[in-house]
């Protein structure tokens, strides 16, 4: 329908709706822009225009040195690599276990309602920092790369998510499958997944994000610098001390770093974009 043809109390709506809209668009920009122009400007000249004026909306100077420091140092290679190993590993592992967990709770036995309440007590009684690093400990895991792999392997709210959407496929589809002499594996594997890569693409982006950015617990648990991820030394970087002008030279050289590490991420999103509004819609209305 036209903007024209709509009622004095609609217009107002869409108004309203989209100047709301636009403000928190650009609430959420800006300090992604500002950690872009911060990477490429002269330390000393942004650090004066910060002085003279707190909102800064173009580079002051420009400098790659920050960025080709990095991408010419070892260290953050070798960092990437093992951010990469976190993610890649330790997304498919959750992947494996949450599908199969969602896959069991679609089907109708006895027990499956106690399962359920059980995978949906994991995100109402999450364990504390404490009682989860006394597990990782008691796992032997400590100082190891398996300390952020297994420990975060599955999440009861994926579970979930990922079960709704497997109960959309049609019942017809998996009795098809079953006279045709299909297992449950085959099931799974040849009819349950074709039919729910929106919602499996959504949650492997969910948990990929969440190995990406991870730091907390790797700077806690791994107790050797050869395994920290990228996200460690960004933070190390910003925690960094000196004068004013080293320390804003600091900050500008963590800002390069984090738009190095953010790039994949970046890359990745808008190839899976256009599952995502349907995934989360998939795994929310049944």
């Amino acid at each position: 329908m036209n903007f024209k043809m709509k009622t004095k109390g609609e217009q107002i709506f869409i108004i309203l709706n989209t100047v709301l809209l636009l403000v928190l668009s650009l609430m959420f920009i800006y300090p992604l822009w500002y950690i872009l122009i911060s990477s490429v400007s002269d330390p000393i000249k942004f650090d004066l225009a910060m002085t003279e004026n707190t909102l800064i909306l173009l580079p002051k100077g420009f400098t790659l040195e920050y960025m080709i420091e990095h991408i010419q140092n070892s260290d953050i290679w070798h960092a990437y690599y093992n951010t990469l190993i976190y993610t890649i590993f330790g997304a498919l592992l959750s992947i494996v276990l949450t599908v199969l967990a969602a896959y069991v709770l679609t089907k109708k036995f006895k027990g499956v309602k106690i399962l359920t309440v059980l995978v949906v007590l994991t995100i109402w009684l999450k364990p504390g920092m404490i009682a989860t690093y006394l597990n990782i400990e008691g796992l032997g895991l400590m100082g190891t790369r398996w300390a952020l792999i297994l420990p975060f392997a599955f999440s009861g709210f994926n579970t979930i998510l990922l079960k709704t959407g497997f109960q959309g496929v049609h019942n017809e589809i998996l009795e098809a499958a079953k006279i045709d002499g299909a297992n449950e594996f085959q099931t799974l594997w040849k009819v349950v997944i074709p039919n729910s890569v929106p919602i499996l693409t959504t949650i492997s982006l969910f948990y990929m994000i969440e190995r990406w950015n991870g730091y907390f617990w790797a700077e806690v648990v791994l107790q050797d610098g050869d395994l920290y991820p990228l996200q460690v030394l960004v933070k190390k970087m910003l925690q960094s001390g000196g004068d004013s002008t080293q320390l804003f030279e600091g900050v500008v050289s963590a800002y390069a770093l984090i738009v190095i590490a953010v790039l994949p991420m970046i890359i990745l999103f808008p190839f899976i974009q256009k599952f995502f509004k349907k995934g989360i819609m998939d795994g929310a209305v049944k």
